[in-house]
């Protein structure tokens, strides 16, 4: 329920309060890697997209624990790509559910997240299989690409 609360308010929150609100530790990292995933305009952002706003500011073990600590308290959450590529985005009201889909745009390579309710919520799983998470990735042209 409280993560609810905190990504109701996400717009006007900063990311002193959304780390305050997850209990953890405010450190400069952690600080600009969710301050640049705001500024993305929930558009996920590769690793390097985030690492280079901030080129030399850390040394790359303190990075990727803070990407692992943001990603474990569930305040980013990470996307694969059929070829691999990483892109983490900033959690919201639509990514609360386990399971949500993302739209890869192949032309100009944006990931945003979508609303779980596009998916069926009635999935049927033969008897003894439980779901803990699950990857649905939608590719095609994005509006924007569209009108070019």
């Amino acid at each position: 329920m409280r993560l609810f609360i905190i990504f109701v308010k996400r717009m006007i929150m900063n990311a002193e309060q959304i780390l305050k609100q997850h209990g953890i530790k405010k450190t400069v990292c952690r600080k600009c890697i969710i301050d640049k995933l705001i500024e993305s305009d929930d558009t996920a952002l590769t690793e390097n997209e985030i690492k280079d706003a901030f080129s030399g500011l850390f040394d790359r073990v303190t990075f990727y624990r803070s990407l692992k600590t943001l990603e474990e308290a569930k305040v980013i959450h990470r996307i694969v790509l059929n070829n691999n590529t990483v892109k983490y985005a900033l959690s919201s009201l639509l990514v609360l559910s386990k399971i949500h889909p993302h739209f890869h745009c192949t032309s100009c390579d944006k990931v945003t997240c979508l609303d779980s309710s596009l998916l069926d919520r009635n999935l049927h799983l033969p008897s003894g299989y439980k779901v803990d998470s699950a990857q649905v990735l939608l590719e095609g042209i994005c509006p924007d690409c569209m009108k070019k």
